[in-house]
């Protein structure tokens, strides 16, 4: 798994190694190039859209595809109800603002490619009924099919008024939940898959069961951006208590486990940007997004986060940490990083405020609840019990690389999770390792 980062998991002192990913907000672009075709071709591009709306906007973002490459300029012409005057641009998507509440349009867009040769595709789109005042609809998680690509980074809102950010470059996936409680998956253009974990306050409906103090407020639960003391022996069922910043952590081989804040951890110049993007926004942090995404599965070979892969075995903590961060290069939207300390802690807890078997997830090994103690290798989200808040892997199969640090005798390394040869690993479990492999 993986916070805005990545993480990697195994299984006991002497076993394999899986690492899990996450993101968050980044600075870097790239762009590729399409190949120039050994002969003209005289087929138009193949094109689909994809529209969202709101009160008084349409946004349409245009899909095309073409053996021969696309035209570097006007590329795309967008016409509205086949009443104005194209427009043509380089851009795949355009948004028609000032229009009329409750109204449908036609949009017509034509696509070229490097030939001249022209496709055209038209679309319905209706802007919404008149909006409540203070609140935007611009999406919504819809569980029957993905929805279209956000090109920036968009802040949309679930069914109890949750505001969740999308990052440009993602599309909220069929199998999201419409309520942050449900885990709302949201999907790269190659199937990689992430959660998002709120920070802060956020609205729960009643039916939220859960064991954790203190009670509800106001349909409300807290999910603090913080590292946490979990319980050091299995199957205590008991809320965490948060610890102050990097200080010392006890584990499953006593007190050695420092925050990322420490210098010596391997996270120690990232740290301070992840708190502050995953951090709910205030007057102090105006760039706080209130929360982050965690890989929805261990992450695979081939460094994907999709279901049905093998999850890297055998893996350096560093060599994970490096893949991590690779898996985004190039998105200015997004940062991949492997999971730190304070994201592994906050999604547990989150997985544990949000499901009825409450805190027993953090430290139960019963096969019940995930792939512990199994002797049964599985790909990555293939164990159904293993699956929390549409978060899968984090209870057993491979154990997972942080970016915390030990001061343990054998090692600096930190790994966390239950594993599938182990029936005595856990979810909230740190214990420490060295450099190379846990094998």
């Amino acid at each position: 798994m993986a916070e805005n980062s990545v993480i990697a998991e195994g299984e006991e002192m002497n076993t394999l190694l899986s690492e899990y990913l996450n993101i968050m907000t980044g600075d870097e672009n790239g762009e590729e190039n399409p190949d120039e075709p050994e002969v003209p071709d005289t087929t138009p591009p193949r094109i689909s859209l994809q529209t969202s709306s709101t009160e008084n906007t349409i946004t349409v973002i245009v899909t095309a595809t073409d053996e021969s490459g696309l035209a570097e300029s006007e590329t795309y012409t967008y016409y509205l109800d086949n009443l104005q005057q194209g427009v043509a641009t380089t851009e795949n998507t355009k948004t028609y603002t000032g229009l009329q509440p409750s109204t449908e349009y036609t949009i017509k867009v034509v696509v070229k490619d490097k030939y001249g040769n022209a496709g055209t595709e038209e679309v319905k789109a209706s802007t919404q009924g008149p909006s409540v005042p203070g609140t935007t609809e611009e999406a919504k998680p819809n569980p029957d099919q993905d929805g279209p690509e956000f090109v920036d980074t968009t802040i949309i809102k679930d069914d109890l008024d949750n505001e969740v950010v999308i990052p440009g470059g993602f599309h909220l996936d069929e199998d999201s939940g419409t309520k942050v409680e449900e885990g709302i998956v949201i999907e790269d253009a190659n199937g990689n898959q992430f959660v998002w974990i709120p920070t802060g306050t956020y609205n729960v409906t009643t039916e939220v069961e859960r064991i954790t103090e203190p009670d509800i407020q106001d349909g409300k639960l807290t999910n603090e951006l913080t590292r946490r003391q979990w319980a050091t022996t299995a199957n205590t069922v008991q809320p965490p208590t948060p610890i102050s910043g990097d200080s010392v952590a006890s584990g499953y081989y006593g007190n050695y486990y420092y925050g990322e804040g420490d210098s010596r951890s391997v996270a120690s110049t990232q740290i301070a940007a992840f708190k502050a993007s995953a951090s709910p926004k205030s007057e102090s942090n105006l760039d706080g997004n209130g929360g982050f995404y965690i890989g929805r599965y261990e992450q695979g070979t081939g460094n994907v986060c999709k279901a049905g892969v093998a999850p890297y075995t055998n893996i350096t903590r560093d060599t994970a940490k490096s893949q991590a961060e690779a898996m985004y290069r190039g998105n200015s939207d997004v940062i991949s990083e492997l999971i730190s300390s304070y994201a592994w802690d906050t999604a547990l807890n989150f997985i544990c405020q949000t499901n009825s078997a409450g805190y027993t997830l953090a430290t139960t090994t019963s096969s019940s609840y995930g792939n512990i103690g199994t002797k049964n290798k599985q790909n990555t989200g293939a164990y159904s019990a293993d699956n929390y808040s549409n978060i899968y892997d984090l209870l057993g199969n491979y154990f997972e690389w942080t970016t915390e640090y030990s001061s343990g005798s054998s090692g600096s390394c930190v790994g966390r999770g239950g594993y599938y040869s182990n029936s005595s690993g856990y979810a909230a479990e740190r214990v420490y390792n060295g450099t190379g492999h846990f094998r």
